[in-house]
């Protein structure tokens, strides 16, 4: 009997055994039983490119307001009244054309109507009073009743206050590239004409004058644009994709894939054009960067690169 009891129990504890063995075999994941109980980690899918070199250039980009160049606001030379505007806004003028009427009289004499002439061709871009305004001539700057103003619109100007770092770049004769809200899909030429040598000590900006043909008049006085001026051209350069960069903590960083990791590297960097980012330290020319999946990552992280 006691033979019989210690058999059962050997043989229960068999089971028993058995039962447990075969749980903890269906626990282990697919993964884990292929490489000997190790635990996979997922590898994150990125995309790389190499560090190429090429020229890039240095465009600096400013805002301003559109003018005529020659813009001018026509005074009297004699006190009276306005009887009328001889042309309207938008005419054509010339030098010496008169353009407003004026009544000069006085009490118990008689005048010619005085003419208000145009002192440059153009265009009468505003009148400024209505009939029977009273008109005093200048005196000085302050005083005296503006007419009208003319405008000569076959060249327009910008002028803009250039910060001291830009100061190195910008010299006259470089193109500038102008757009406006007006025709969003174009772009209109210009050149830097004037270049002043004189800071301004409350700003510390340097003012320069952009000029802009216009033959058409397509561009208005007052028109709010933006202003790309290529101030240098980088032979050669090391550069990457710019939305390749990671900055952290005012430093930027890459992620190179090496022996299937991402491996972060702090790089120097330096101008921008068009998307694309100087390298100036840090980085070798066909070093594969990360250009997607980058966001996230830590240095020593299993990556796979993806097939595109």
């Amino acid at each position: 009997m006691a033979l019989k009891r210690k058999t059962k129990i050997i043989l229960l504890l068999s089971v028993i055994f058995m039962a447990l063995f075969a749980v903890r075999f269906i626990t282990i994941k697919p993964q884990q039983r292929a490489t000997g109980g190790k635990r996979m980690v997922d590898k994150i899918s990125v995309r790389v490119r190499p560090a190429n070199r090429g020229d890039l250039n240095l465009i600096l980009s400013y805002v301003g307001s559109l003018k005529a160049k020659d813009e001018i606001f026509v005074f009297s030379k004699v006190t009276g009244k306005l009887v009328e505007y001889t042309v309207n806004e938008g005419d054509q003028v010339q030098k010496g054309e008169a353009i407003a009427l004026i009544d000069r009289d006085e009490t118990g004499l008689k005048y010619e109507l005085a003419r208000v002439e145009s002192p440059i061709s153009g265009i009468m871009g505003k009148t400024l009073l209505d009939k029977g305004a009273n008109i005093t001539p200048v005196i000085n700057v302050l005083q005296g009743t503006a007419v009208a103003i003319i405008v000569d619109m076959n060249e327009m100007t910008v002028k803009i206050n250039i910060p001291e770092p830009d100061i190195p770049h910008i010299k006259r004769g470089l193109k500038a590239t102008i757009s406006v809200d007006a025709y969003p899909d174009e772009n209109f030429t210009g050149v830097v004409t004037k270049v002043s040598e004189v800071v301004d000590v409350q700003t510390r900006t340097l003012p320069i004058e952009i000029t802009i043909p216009n033959k058409e008049h397509r561009l208005k006085s007052g028109m709010f644009t933006r202003i790309d001026i290529t101030a240098s051209l980088y032979k050669d350069a090391l550069f990457l994709a710019q939305d390749s960069v990671v900055q952290e903590m005012g430093s930027s960083y890459v992620f190179i894939v090496e022996n299937g990791t991402a491996n972060k590297r702090k790089i120097e960097t330096g101008i921008r054009d068009n998307g694309k980012i100087q390298v100036k330290e840090g980085l070798k020319e066909g070093e594969p960067v990360i250009v997607f999946g980058q966001q996230g990552l830590k240095d020593g992280t299993p990556v796979e690169i993806a097939k595109e």
